[in-house]
């Protein structure tokens, strides 16, 4: 196990036997493999993805945004438990502010996704683009202050132990 891994080495979900380090990692990827693909969509406007595609692209969307946010979020509340870092309490609070504005985001890109598929056209595409941005932007930066509070919380543990 990695020193990392010391102060962090459970979960509270059915993902017990995995480690909450690698567990927000694996989320940290999926929603970095999203973000390209959201990407990649915005730079083919107007152009629509398959019915299959934005099936798949809102199931996703659906899943960073009820599931890895509050798994992150709880993660790293977790980590920070009984260390006094002051700088990771605010970024956490602010962490948790982006979460929600992001999901905000991922609730209003599903909506254009399905009202697109249903009129068989990107209604606005300039604007359905800056969705997309807003929607991938965000979730990129979330998970560099996800990593940066981290960061901060195991140089603390590694200072107390």
């Amino acid at each position: 196990m990695a020193e990392s891994d010391v102060f962090i080495d459970s979960a509270q979900d059915d993902s017990a036997s995995v480690p909450l380090r690698a567990l927000l990692q694996d989320d940290q990827d999926a929603r970095a493999a999203l973000c390209t693909e959201l990407e990649q969509l915005a730079d083919a406007l107007p152009a629509l993805p398959t019915p299959a595609r934005v099936r798949r692209l809102c199931n996703q969307i659906d899943i960073v945004t009820s599931i890895h946010f509050r798994r992150a979020d709880a993660i790293l509340a977790e980590a920070a438990a009984g260390f006094d870092v002051p700088p990771a309490s605010g970024a956490l609070e602010q962490l948790a502010e982006m979460h929600a504005m992001d999901t905000m985001h991922g609730e209003d890109l599903i909506s254009v996704l399905w009202d697109s598929v249903a009129r068989g056209t990107v209604a606005r595409p300039g604007e359905f683009g800056y969705m997309l941005r807003c929607f991938f932007d965000g979730c990129r930066r979330a998970v560099a202050l996800e990593n940066m509070v981290l960061t901060l919380i195991e140089r603390e543990a590694l200072h107390q132990g």
